[in-house]
C-alpha cells in the first residue's frame, strides 16, 4: 500500500513539477507537494457526489416534466380533435339565437349556457364580447342579459366596404415616395 502511495505521489508530483514554468520548477521539491492517497480518494468522492446531486435535480425535474406532459397530452388530443372556433359562424348563430327571441334580449347564461360543454361556452361567450364590442349586442351587467342592437355583422360590413377610390380593398398599390 505504502508502495502505491509513493508511486501514485511520485507520478503527481512529476505531473504538477512538467506543468509548471522552468523558472518555478527549480524552487519546487518533494516537500512542497504532499498530495495524498487519501486526499486523492476524498477529492474524487466528492466530484462524484457532486455529478450524482446535480443527476438526481435532473432526473427529479425530468419527472416532472413527464407528469405534466401525461396531464396536458389527452387535455390535447381532445382540442385537435374539436371543430375550428369560426366566430363568423358562432356570431350568425348568437344573433340568430336574439332575434328569435321575444324583445330580442336574452339572459347571458340562456344565450350562452344552453347545457353545451366548457368549450363551447367558452367560445359562446367569447363571442358574445366580440359582439359587444363590435355594436351587435348590449350586455348589462346588472340584469345579465344581451340585448340585439344591429343584425349586420362587423366582418360583412367590412366585406361589403368599397374604397372611395373603387378599388378593391387591398389592391391598390402605394406610391413611392422619393427619399
Amino acid at each position: 500500500s505504502s508502495g502505491i502511495n509513493a508511486e501514485y505521489g511520485h507520478d503527481i508530483h512529476s505531473s504538477a513539477v512538467m506543468a509548471l514554468e522552468e523558472s518555478q520548477r527549480e524552487a519546487l521539491t518533494n516537500a512542497d507537494i504532499k498530495i495524498s492517497y487519501g486526499d486523492l480518494v476524498r477529492e474524487h468522492v466528492s466530484k462524484f457526489t457532486d455529478e450524482a446531486r446535480s443527476m438526481m435535480r435532473v432526473s427529479e425535474l425530468r419527472e416532472r416534466v413527464l407528469a405534466w406532459e401525461n396531464t396536458i397530452a389527452p387535455i390535447l388530443e381532445t382540442e385537435e380533435g374539436a371543430s375550428p372556433y369560426d366566430i363568423c359562424a358562432y356570431s350568425r348563430r348568437l344573433i340568430t339565437k336574439l332575434s328569435g327571441s321575444s324583445g330580442e334580449e336574452l339572459q347571458l347564461t340562456e344565450l350562452v349556457g344552453g347545457g353545451g360543454d366548457r368549450r363551447e361556452i367558452s367560445r359562446l361567450f367569447l363571442t358574445s364580447l366580440m359582439l359587444a364590442n363590435s355594436g351587435n349586442v348590449e350586455l348589462n351587467q346588472n340584469d345579465q342579459t344581451c340585448k340585439l342592437l344591429s343584425r349586420k355583422l362587423q366582418s360583412e360590413v367590412l366585406e361589403a366596404y368599397v374604397l372611395p377610390s373603387g378599388d378593391e380593398p387591398g389592391t391598390r398599390k402605394r406610391k413611392k415616395v422619393p427619399v
